[in-house]
């Protein structure tokens, strides 16, 4: 009888102890969750007019591919650790600004995206034939680019070497399009553009349909006055000036399907 009342007071023991534990743990959690600050929603900004895009930091360039015309020696693509370090009349090192200093390690563009600048991207060719062989550095896939493209920008690490590199670029139609961005004739980092032409076919019609002008590749031309031998090209922080004036709709929801 003893043990039976023993058992009975022991459980109600119990029973009050876990209720107090329970109640004091949820006031816990309550206390917790009412000093949480409120979540404030970021509203992306409305973007209209010209807007810079990047369309490579080149940090995931891992599925880059390069293709030679020439049979001989290696034609491949690497991600190299650097960034762009141009240099002034002095020999000093400039950032962004064209100020004594170096480029950021990482900086946020006007999407709000933030680009970091640890790798850049290289391709190792072979030119034999002068004046004919040519080497096409490729994305994993095409780049589609929103609004009416206007230039072209590009970082490139330069060998004094007199061969040319040309963009190339698919319209709504599907035509190649190739725009020669000039010769790599000098040394170290350089920013080279171009100028989108007026003549080369964007239509805002087609923008719901990802039918907007595509970015297909670099392509480089032997110079008919070089010697042949293994080349090496080096490009980093590949953006576009867009014109966003006429594409100002719902880019959510696109006649795809």
């Amino acid at each position: 009888m003893r043990q039976i009342t023993r058992l009975t007071t022991l459980s109600l023991v119990m029973a009050i102890a876990i209720l107090f534990i329970g109640n004091g743990t949820i006031n816990l959690r309550a206390q917790q969750e009412a000093k949480k600050e409120p979540v404030k929603e970021e509203k992306k900004q409305r973007q209209d007019g010209l807007v810079v895009d990047w369309l490579s930091d080149f940090e995931d360039c891992e599925d880059w591919r390069a293709t030679a015309t020439s049979p001989l020696g290696d034609t491949k693509i690497r991600k190299i650790p650097g960034k762009p370090r141009p240099v002034n009349e002095q020999g000093q090192f400039v950032n962004e600004e064209g100020q004594v200093g170096e480029f950021k390690n990482d900086m946020t563009d006007e999407n709000g995206i933030t680009h970091k600048n640890d790798y850049v991207l290289g391709a190792k060719t072979y030119f034999l034939d002068r004046g004919f062989d040519r080497v096409e550095v490729m994305p994993p896939y095409e780049y589609i680019i929103r609004g009416k493209a206007r230039e072209m920008r590009v970082w490139v690490l330069g060998r004094k070497f007199r061969h040319t590199l040309y963009v190339k670029l698919r319209d709504y139609k599907g035509q190649i399009h190739k725009l020669k961005i000039g010769r790599l004739d000098f040394w170290g980092w350089k920013e080279m553009s171009v100028i989108i032409p007026g003549w080369l076919p964007q239509s805002a019609s087609y923008a719901m349909l990802d039918k907007n002008l595509h970015f297909v590749s670099f392509f480089i031309e032997c110079d008919m006055y070089e010697v042949p031998g293994t080349f090496y090209a080096y490009f980093d922080q590949f953006r576009v000036i867009t014109d966003l004036s006429e594409f100002t709709g719902d880019e959510y929801i696109k006649d795809t399907w």
